[in-house]
């Protein structure tokens, strides 16, 4: 095919504009580090979908990942599934990030052995540094690793608006208060308002809620149901397969009306997880809609551009001042649907309303900078598409970009940053 130098070019100037990764689950360093690591760690996560989606046994996934199995064993069982998902976005992220650190083009029966062992030199203090920072060009990554103490400036933490509250051992010793009891619905939410204000003062910028069907809040309702679970009385639901998510109940809505109006109040971001994940039917964005009416001075980051509901997210946006979209995740799940998105996005919203980027990986940190060119590559399609039709200059092209990689994220979160934005080397208007 003939070199499109536009795209080049595009491409090579926003590689120079700094970054900041809206989403990421991230731990500290010192645990990746303290990992045994080979090439099936870059199979730790999302690409286990796949893999049982073309068939492999969820038994045999998760061989992949113990490591008194040898290598060898564990590569004859992979090598036929990864023919049948290489094509997929998620794995494309694995062959994008082999390539940049590990020197190899793919995975095949004659490099995996090498693909590991260079893993293994490389899984040393500072990878985060040369990859996030040095590779991506990140300058500030947003993750929610259940902790604040990150051990780096480069992390910085978004923890639980909620925590379950389905047992009385949930309700009177929450894993968040540090061992004090809890014995009242009074004492369950002054144990949440002192976690916001603790996680705060720790260096959270956000908190994390999952979307679902909310009830109107009633505290009437909360405690009764409060009561109802200390004491046995409530019903029990029976175990639930991995995903769950936090059962619908009026104590849930009274909590997190709570906690939200107190997120506002100390300018905390509200981040929610919308659409696609295990039984999705829940996760619909549009569940959101009372929460935003209620709380118009509370910042919503909604992820993952609701998919598949797109449309219906972005209206979000476009109806509501207090919402921002956030296009983590998507350029991993499909690069087409990501480019369309944003390209709809841009006609519909403010060019102040959309975050380009988050890898959402927890242990492969690799796959983090190969989703970043994913996602450079989808917002250079867009761009270059808008300036050939003659909708855009190629200045105005990179300054949406830098807004969309960084600026936005900055001004949303109200990140205060060491170092500041590097110059875009700009193309010619």
């Amino acid at each position: 095919m003939p070199r499109d130098k536009l795209r080049e070019k595009l491409f090579e100037a926003i590689e120079e504009i700094k970054v900041v990764d809206c989403h990421e689950h991230l731990p500290p360093e010192s645990v990746r580090v303290a990992r045994k690591v080979d090439l099936f760690t870059l199979f730790s996560h999302y690409t286990k979908g796949d893999l049982a989606r073309a068939g492999m046994a969820e038994n045999e996934i998760q061989l992949l990942s113990k490591e008194d199995i040898s290598l060898d064993s564990r590569w004859r069982l992979f090598a036929p599934f990864w023919e049948k998902i290489r094509y997929t976005s998620y794995s494309r992220a694995v062959l994008i990030a082999i390539r940049k650190f590990y020197g190899e083009n793919d995975i095949n029966q004659g490099n995996y052995q090498k693909i590991s062992e260079r893993m293994k030199e490389m899984n040393q203090p500072g990878i985060y540094q040369r990859i996030l920072k040095e590779a991506g060009g990140i300058q500030v990554v947003l993750t929610q690793c259940g902790r604040t103490r990150t051990e780096s400036e480069l992390l910085k933490p978004i923890m639980p608006l909620t925590y379950p509250m389905e047992t009385s051992e949930e309700l009177l010793y929450p894993p968040f208060a540090a061992g004090r009891r809890t014995g009242s619905l009074d004492d369950y939410l002054e144990s949440c308002r002192r976690y916001l204000l603790q996680v705060k003062k720790e260096g959270a910028v956000g908190l994390k809620l999952m979307t679902q069907p909310f009830g109107p809040p009633s505290r009437r309702q909360a405690l009764s149901f409060f009561k109802r679970i200390i004491t046995g009385k409530a019903k029990r639901e029976p175990p639930r397969r991995w995903p769950t998510f936090p059962l619908s109940h009026p104590l849930l809505d009274y909590i997190t009306e709570e906690m939200v109006n107190l997120a506002g109040k100390e300018n905390l971001v509200v981040a929610v997880h919308t659409g696609y994940w295990g039984d999705f039917r829940r996760l619909h964005p549009l569940h959101l809609i009372p929460l935003l009416q209620r709380h118009p001075e509370t910042r919503f980051d909604i992820y993952h551009c609701g998919y598949p509901w797109v449309r219906e997210t972005l209206m979000l946006a476009k109806g509501f001042s207090n919402v921002w979209l956030n296009f983590c995740w998507t350029h991993i799940i499909s690069q087409k649907f990501a480019t369309e998105s944003l390209d709809e996005a841009l006609d519909l919203l403010p060019n102040n309303k959309i975050l380009a980027f988050g890898g959402d990986y927890r242990d492969p940190v690799e796959k983090v900078y190969g989703h970043l060119v994913m996602a450079r590559e989808d917002i250079v399609q867009l761009l270059s598409t808008r300036i050939r039709r003659g909708s855009l200059k190629e200045n105005e092209a990179l300054r949406l970009a830098r807004l969309w990689f960084y600026d936005n994220p900055v001004s949303l979160y109200r990140l205060t940053l060491s170092t500041g934005q590097a110059p875009v080397h700009r193309a010619r208007g």
